[in-house]
């Protein structure tokens, strides 16, 4: 009888909101961020706005020739697909509207984005279009030149990856036939372009709670710290804080230090996403936007 409560309760929410609608959150940082006290309490944040009709998630950040960018999936509900927009930050905040600057012929998101060589990267989700695909910018950050396709045929979400004691790995979860976010795949490479070489434990780990990435992967001295998403029970619903005590040809392992919820300082039903740049720091969660608003 609850799982038929919970099922006509969600029915009856879909029809009234928009959902999922989720918003972007940032903040200046003129302290500690969230990796060093692990928790919203005590925090405050802007909101990027929206015109309800489209949403902004995913959001991305880099430093580039004194410049910080933001970048986020930008998803049109009566489309039902999302392309990518930037928009650039000052020191009071973002400095006018988001502008698209990558769109294709399927939906994409997860706009994660890198310096290699004086160069940027980006590589967003593709999963709709069974890829992981590679991504310079020619310029920074308004055009965007597809420069080759990492994986291929391969259903692979929010993929996020990371220079480690010389070498390139990159974290995504495939999907199968039960569950989008709880199988971690981990591939690794010389360079970017490859080859890459999937881990002999894949998938090195199975769990919903804190397979699929949520952002970039820090450096806290000397450990390596992983933000994860918690989809055990709804995609997206936290942000676990994963520390990586092993990452190496034989073997990964990580551990959940804390998990980072919807709160009084964050209100809303999720949050999934965490990551910052030179002085900035973002988060995204869902709204509540009604349909006919």
């Amino acid at each position: 009888m609850s799982n038929l409560r919970q099922f006509v309760a969600e029915h009856i929410y879909a029809r009234i909101f928009r959902s999922p609608h989720w918003r972007v959150g940032w903040r200046s940082l003129t302290g500690p961020d969230l990796w060093d006290v692990q928790s919203l309490q005590a925090t405050h944040w802007n909101y990027l706005p929206d015109p309800r009709t489209r949403f902004f998630a995913d959001p991305m950040a880099i430093e580039h020739d004194g410049r910080v960018v933001l970048f986020v999936e930008d998803f049109d509900h009566s489309r039902q697909k999302g392309i990518i927009s930037a928009v650039e930050f000052g020191s009071k905040g973002p400095v006018g509207p988001l502008q698209p600057v990558l769109e294709e012929p399927w939906h994409l998101s997860y706009p994660f984005v890198m310096e290699i060589d004086g160069e940027v990267w980006m590589i967003p989700e593709s999963s709709a279009n069974r890829e992981v695909a590679i991504y310079r910018a020619d310029p920074f950050p308004s055009k965007w030149v597809k420069e080759a396709t990492l994986l291929r045929n391969v259903p692979a979400n929010d993929a996020t990856v990371l220079l480690h004691e010389g070498r390139y790995w990159l974290f995504t979860t495939i999907e199968t036939s039960t569950h989008a976010s709880s199988d971690l795949h981990i591939f690794s490479a010389p360079k970017i372009f490859g080859p890459w070489l999937p881990h002999q434990k894949n998938p090195v780990l199975r769990d919903p709670q804190c397979a699929r990435s949520a952002g970039a992967i820090v450096k806290r001295n000397g450990h390596l710290w992983r933000p994860v998403q918690d989809c055990s029970r709804h995609y997206g619903a936290a942000v676990g804080l994963a520390e990586i005590t092993r990452l190496d040809d034989c073997d990964y392992q990580q551990v959940v230090r804390n998990v980072i919820a919807p709160c009084r300082e964050w209100p809303g039903r999720r949050l999934h996403t965490l990551t910052q740049a030179s002085g900035f720091e973002f988060i995204d969660g869902s709204a509540n936007v009604l349909r006919w608003a």
